[in-house]
């Protein structure tokens, strides 16, 4: 599965959050981080280039920082560009694919709900994209909030890694079996080109032991409930 992040933040280059994001992902295999401030800095955005980066991914993931309850203007100007009615009402280009929304914030995801600062959940607040996924044929993933990551202490940035590589990366819905194979995929990947190929290959054959143990448990507690029953 072919995964595209579109970054959309102005000062990208001096933000702390989006490089964390980017280190997290730049190992793995068929995520393709791509920031538009970048790649497009005078905002003449590459209509074919893009539209065929879209085809090829099964999933696209808009990321940014919300600006005003919504995102930074080049993920908009991105939008309105890229997404012509052609490419998809008339090719239905994006039916099928899966879009997910990563959005980072500097309140706490306390405050976004019904009598919290803010009022509105997260979820509300990023209702336009369902909306898009529903018009282009696509499946909207559960959004992906990051709140206030200048203030995450290292367990929280490492649970952080997990979280984001498997949101971007695996099969959707997040259960073990896919996460499980999500990770041995990766490290199969990486263990062509390492030098310590034996000592991932350790770790895949653990992984795969714990999740055939877990599947065993599984088996007896169905059994045990279908003797209950």
């Amino acid at each position: 599965m072919k995964t595209q992040i579109l970054v959309s933040h102005p000062q990208i280059r001096d933000s702390g959050t989006q490089k964390f994001l980017e280190t997290t992902v730049k190992f793995f295999q068929n995520i393709f981080f791509e920031p538009i401030d970048i790649e497009y800095p005078d905002g003449n955005i590459d209509v074919e280039k893009e539209q065929e980066r879209l085809k090829r991914a099964d999933r696209i993931i808009f990321q940014f920082p919300m600006y005003w309850y919504q995102s930074p203007d080049s993920l908009s100007k991105y939008m309105q560009t890229v997404f012509t009615r052609k490419f998809v009402e008339a090719q239905k280009a994006l039916a099928g694919k899966e879009l997910g929304v990563v959005v980072t914030t500097g309140d706490s995801l306390s405050q976004f709900r019904l009598g919290g600062s803010e009022n509105f959940t997260i979820s509300e607040l990023m209702a336009p994209y369902a909306a898009f996924a529903h018009k282009a044929g696509m499946k909207f993933l559960p959004v992906f909030p990051i709140e206030q990551f200048a203030y995450l202490d290292e367990p929280q940035k490492a649970k952080l890694v997990g979280d984001y590589a498997m949101y971007v990366g695996a099969k959707q819905p997040l259960t073990l079996d896919n996460q499980t194979s999500w990770i041995v995929e990766q490290l199969n990947a990486i263990a062509e080109g390492n030098n310590n190929k034996e000592a991932i290959n350790l770790i895949i054959d653990s992984i795969n032991s714990r999740k055939d143990k877990i599947d065993d448990l599984k088996m007896n507690i169905k059994m045990i409930r279908d003797e209950e029953e």
